[in-house]
């Protein structure tokens, strides 16, 4: 493993090389740097905790207890939007697109798995055109998007794209495009992460995002319990990749960048170079990052949302889940190995997963495999708080019950000071 560590002047010069491919053919590469808009999130000055709380910057819960009943039995929640107060939860192991109401009551599902018109084989991701009230399903076996009306829940049509690479798993539409992240076994310079289709004719228009500048060389397709799109339901939705140090947004005018994430231990080029030759690209690509942990190395930026003037996201380093908090307007930034929702019980460790955030608040999950952890160590040995929302129904929680959901109220004012 090469011991030198990438160390980042604090006028970050940011490259993104954008390749945008026409209907003719026409190869038109810009350069964008130096842009003044992009934050910059330095972890290494970064204020250290033991615990980030969610009391210091949200108010207490609502508690969502999703019923649980053989036509919505979730196993994994892949992607979650709220809409007009019904909740959309993507389960890519049935797979299926449940929607329930807000009181966590089941209203349907949206599409089925098979091969007929509007059917899925493996639905991997979802957007939601909230100007027309039109959801897409993105079928990554099929290279399909499959359109269906959200107040007849009728299906639409389905866009049918050419596969250009190895496999699309995330999908956002934005104004009158569809964007796919891109894999590919080829390790070839001009190779892309992120695709732009027509919705009307389903070609390509447009590349985004070489590998080499943008993600390290990565390209090669990793299977992770979530989409690279985050902020989904605004009009600038954000896309990371795995070994990527910069956040971009996804606007109706094209790819920018967003947001920089500085680190002397960010994994490197030439660490990533080293572990690409590792795995040997190819068909017998093996896909091992071990080598990343024993460095421990920076990568992963993920579960990115926005909040109230602020920002968050995991990341890891080396074996290690981090979680950061970032204030746009004082630029104080916190990061520690836990972010608890003491709302639940005091010293509270359990993971809950920030998924969505709106203007109101944000929503986090707490998966089927933590319930256990929930009823053992917490609602057994009375520790849970009798001042929390639905407490009596989480008392009586069952170790198969759905993923439960908490929707916090952004507390007002709250700031981080540096």
């Amino acid at each position: 493993m090469i011991m030198f560590k990438e160390t980042l002047s604090l006028a970050v010069t940011l490259i993104l090389v954008t390749a945008c491919f026409g209907r003719g053919g026409k190869n038109d590469v810009s350069v964008l740097s130096g842009n003044g808009d992009v934050e910059v999130i330095d972890i290494d000055k970064a204020r250290e905790e033991k615990m980030l709380l969610y009391s210091s910057v949200f108010e207490a819960p609502d508690v969502i207890l999703l019923e649980n009943s053989p036509e919505c039995v979730i196993q994994n929640i892949c992607a979650i939007e709220m809409y007009k107060d019904h909740i959309y939860i993507l389960d890519d192991k049935v797979p299926a697109l449940y929607v329930f109401r807000k009181d966590g009551s089941f209203l349907r599902r949206i599409g089925h798995q098979g091969r007929g018109h509007g059917e899925y084989l493996e639905l991997s991701d979802f957007s939601i055109d909230r100007a027309h009230d039109v959801i897409y399903l993105w079928d990554g076996a099929r290279d399909m998007a499959h359109k269906f009306d959200l107040k007849t829940n009728k299906y639409l049509s389905s866009i049918e794209t050419k596969r250009d690479g190895y496999w699309s798993f995330c999908m956002q539409h934005v104004g009158d495009k569809l964007y796919l992240n891109h894999t590919s076994l080829d390790v070839s310079p001009e190779n892309y992460l992120l695709r732009e289709i027509d919705e009307k004719t389903g070609e390509q228009t447009g590349s985004y995002l070489k590998a080499d500048d943008y993600n390290k060389g990565w390209n090669f397709s990793l299977s992770f319990p979530f989409s690279y799109f985050y902020s989904k339901n605004t009009d600038a939705p954000k896309f990371v990749e795995m070994f990527s140090d910069t956040i971009v947004a996804v606007t109706k005018d094209g790819v920018v960048p967003y947001c920089v994430v500085k680190s002397k231990d960010f994994v490197t080029n030439e660490e990533m170079g080293e572990l690409i030759e590792r795995n040997g690209p190819g068909d017998k690509f093996n896909y091992d990052i071990s080598g990343l942990y024993d460095g421990g190395w920076i990568y992963n930026i993920a579960r990115f949302v926005e909040l109230d003037g602020m920002v968050s996201f995991q990341y890891w380093k080396g074996i290690d889940r981090h979680y950061l908090l970032h204030d746009l307007e004082t630029k104080a930034t916190r990061v520690s190995q836990i972010f608890a929702d003491d709302y639940l019980c005091e010293n509270n460790n359990l993971p809950v997963d920030m998924c969505y955030s709106d203007e109101k608040g944000v929503l986090s999950v707490l998966r089927i495999d933590f319930i256990p952890y929930l009823i053992e160590n917490i609602i057994s040995k009375g520790r849970l708080n009798p001042e929390i929302d639905n407490y009596e129904k989480l008392m009586q929680i069952k170790e198969d019950a759905n993923p439960v959901l908490f929707f916090h109220p952004y507390k007002q004012g709250a700031r981080l000071e540096n």
